[in-house]
């Protein structure tokens, strides 16, 4: 074989190692959720994508909100809608493992699979629309569904303003000595009480249901954030304040484990937990209120402000998209949109250095929710054309210098890397 045939072969070889995907070489798992529908696991270099979770009565507009794994990679955390009629919450969280086994309620537990274990009461609540005729609000629909936690299914009634109607519901689950909420829903909209202790094979008529004003819009668990040892799931409301659960919840019991005390700050939308044991009470969030939007960093249970890390907007109001430690804790990124709101990148903040430093470089178009690898080298991110309601979300990965992007994944969102 003469020299130069060699030569070139040499070079096509080189060439063709040259272009294998540096990500084929990672290590790890993504969750991320599917069309709002399923939950799916895929290989960092786009091989072996299947599906590990959904669920007959999902739909878009009551679907999979977003997810979690959690830190020893034995569950996956999600926010779901598909028994909203059947909860307290508009959105609940729940988890599975990798293999598709053990899915759990956490907040307002147990799933409705796990009635039949408990002894069963009637309960009787009488719903009363106090809402006055000549003032419109969400309470002026007079078609509500209604759910006592614990009862086999949600009942609809209709009560226009100035009416009252008693509802019986049979074969409800006894949780034991704790009061089980009651709750009536109109769309996105909810108002409850905290109900009434049931007892098994009695009838117990639960406090007069007064139903007026706007009610609470989303009033559900979204966004999952785990804690470094895995005691504890966090997760925001519709309205952005903080709450968290234990992983082995009690049954029937309501849980509010805020992570602030004192009053809690304005639209902390995104935040995240400490990513190692030196940190793991550690909290990073973002507050917008009437002045700077700003990122702060506070132990767990402290009072806001904390210490103040940045700004990342002067407007004020302005959410964040995305919140994340680097795994070493050496800093954090951030998803941001312009002045303009003509596009949104992904930010990276130091500790060391007190400087933020500026990773994607989209124009015209969108990063939202993202996940760091575990080895802090790589990112997997949202990325849009617009930020309307219907727009199309695509996942892609890159560097953790936003260099060597590629398209992971279409109509797919929140993504978690383990």
């Amino acid at each position: 074989m003469e020299f130069k045939t060699v030569q070139r072969l040499v070079v096509v070889a080189l060439a063709l190692s040259c272009s294998i995907p540096a990500a084929r070489a990672q290590k790890g798992t993504i969750a991320y959720v599917h069309d709002g529908t399923e939950i799916r696991l895929i290989d960092p270099d786009g091989a072996n994508d299947r599906r590990l979770w959904t669920h007959p009565d999902l739909k878009k507009a009551l679907g999979i909100d977003s997810l979690a794994w959690s830190p020893d990679g034995k569950e996956i955390a999600f926010s779901t809608r598909h028994a909203a009629v059947a909860s307290l919450y508009d959105a609940d969280i729940y988890t599975i493992r990798p293999d598709g086994s053990g899915l759990r309620k956490l907040s307002n537990a147990p799933q409705m699979s796990e009635f039949a274990r408990f002894p069963k009461g009637t309960v009787s609540v009488t719903f009363r629309n106090d809402q006055p005729i000549w003032k419109q609000s969400q309470a002026s629909a007079g078609v509500f569904i209604v759910y006592v936690a614990g009862a086999a299914e949600p009942q609809q009634i209709t009560l226009p303003p100035g009416a009252t109607k008693t509802v019986v519901f049979n074969q409800v689950a006894d949780f034991g000595n704790t009061g089980q909420a009651v709750v009536a829903i109109w769309g996105n909209y909810r108002w409850f009480i905290p109900g009434t202790d049931v007892r098994a094979g009695t009838t117990v008529k639960a406090p007069l249901f007064s139903i007026t004003g706007d009610g609470i819009e989303y009033f559900g668990a979204y966004r999952p954030v785990w804690r470094h040892d895995g005691s504890r799931v966090s997760f925001r409301s519709g309205a952005c304040t903080l709450n968290s659960v234990p992983v082995n919840p009690t049954p029937g019991e309501y849980v509010h484990n805020p992570l602030f005390s004192g009053k809690h700050p304005l639209g902390v939308c995104a935040w995240d937990w400490g990513p190692t044991a030196e940190t793991a009470n550690q909290l990073l969030y973002s507050e917008n209120g009437s002045g700077p939007s700003s990122i702060f960093r506070i132990t767990e249970g402290g009072k806001h402000p904390g210490e103040k890390l940045t700004e990342y907007s002067r407007i004020e109001y302005q959410l964040l998209f995305d919140l994340r430690w680097l795994p070493d804790a050496s800093g954090f990124l951030f998803s941001n949109q312009t002045l303009m709101r003509d596009s949104a990148n992904i930010f990276r903040y130091d500790f060391a250095a007190r400087k933020v430093t500026q990773v994607t470089q989209l124009q015209n178009e969108f990063t939202g929710a993202f996940s760091i690898s575990p080895d802090g080298q790589w990112i997997v991110f949202e990325r849009s054309k617009t930020l309307d309601n219907n727009r199309q979300i695509d996942l892609w990965i890159s560097r953790i210098n936003g260099a060597n992007a590629r398209l992971l994944a279409r109509n797919a969102f929140s993504p978690s890397w383990h």
